[in-house]
């Protein structure tokens, strides 16, 4: 079997066997991918500290087109995000882009984008101690590449533009934004709000890099509106629940 090396990020580890240990990763060629790393839970010669959780490696493996894990090498640490994880806000949205990853990407799909965003965003999340920001800009884009990002300039409903400057609604599980007509009386509706502030942050994250958004006045309840009205459109695509965006919501 040929030997076969990328760049990856190490998504999640568990334990297999006695000595033995499971790896998800994103590789940078192969997608998100699973291999089998031998004897790494008794001996720390050959991997290290490489098979850390959102650690960026390069790896060499072996891969048999008739299983369905690939057989894990060696590793070379590139990058590591550990030392910050040791701060549990920090640890927690490590998580969540992690599993983010695990469940909304296809296994063996190449998706570079996805790739070089997690790195973005783990990288700012080192460089500045917050993580609002960052993940917020995670979520955008995340839903973007996934390919179900709805429109966010426009009604969904009537297709109308909506109005700068004022908020827009959206309501659980729904398709997208709402007008104010279409949201129905404010009495009747379970529709939540968007602000214009978070409408805005959205259009300056889908046409600026994340270093170049002001880092000021950010915490959990700025953009959270955005986050919860993309988090839901995840959630819904799999039809599944995230552990740790309610670990997020409980921060």
């Amino acid at each position: 079997m040929p030997v076969r090396e990328t760049e990856a990020i190490i998504l999640r580890t568990v334990p297999f066997n006695e000595a033995d240990k499971i790896v998800s990763f994103l590789s940078r060629e192969e997608g998100r991918t699973r291999g089998i790393a031998p004897n790494a839970r008794r001996s720390l010669k050959r991997f290290g500290a490489t098979l850390e959780p959102l650690s960026h490696v390069r790896l060499r493996y072996q891969d048999h087109s008739a299983r369905d894990l690939v057989r894990l090498e060696s590793a070379e640490l590139l990058d590591s995000f550990f030392e910050i994880q040791s701060q549990y806000e920090v640890a927690v949205g490590s998580s969540y882009v992690a599993e983010v990853c695990e469940l909304l990407l296809p296994e063996r799909e190449t998706n570079d984008p996805f790739f070089r965003l997690v790195l973005l965003v783990m990288t700012e999340i080192r460089r500045t101690g917050d993580i609002w920001r960052p993940l917020t800009y995670f979520d955008l884009w995340a839903v973007k590449l996934a390919g179900f990002l709805p429109p966010m300039a426009a009604c969904i409903r009537c297709r109308e533009p909506l109005e700068p400057g004022q908020p827009a609604w959206f309501r659980p599980h729904g398709d997208g934004l709402l007008c104010k007509n279409c949201r129905g009386p404010s009495a009747e509706s379970d529709a939540w709000t968007f602000s214009a502030e978070s409408r805005e942050l959205a259009r300056e994250m889908l046409i600026a890099p994340l270093p170049s958004l002001s880092a000021e006045g950010w915490s959990k309840a700025r953009a959270d509106d955005l986050r919860r009205f993309l988090g839901q459109h995840m959630e819904r695509h799999l039809e599944r629940k995230f552990v740790t965006r309610r670990q997020l919501d409980a921060l």
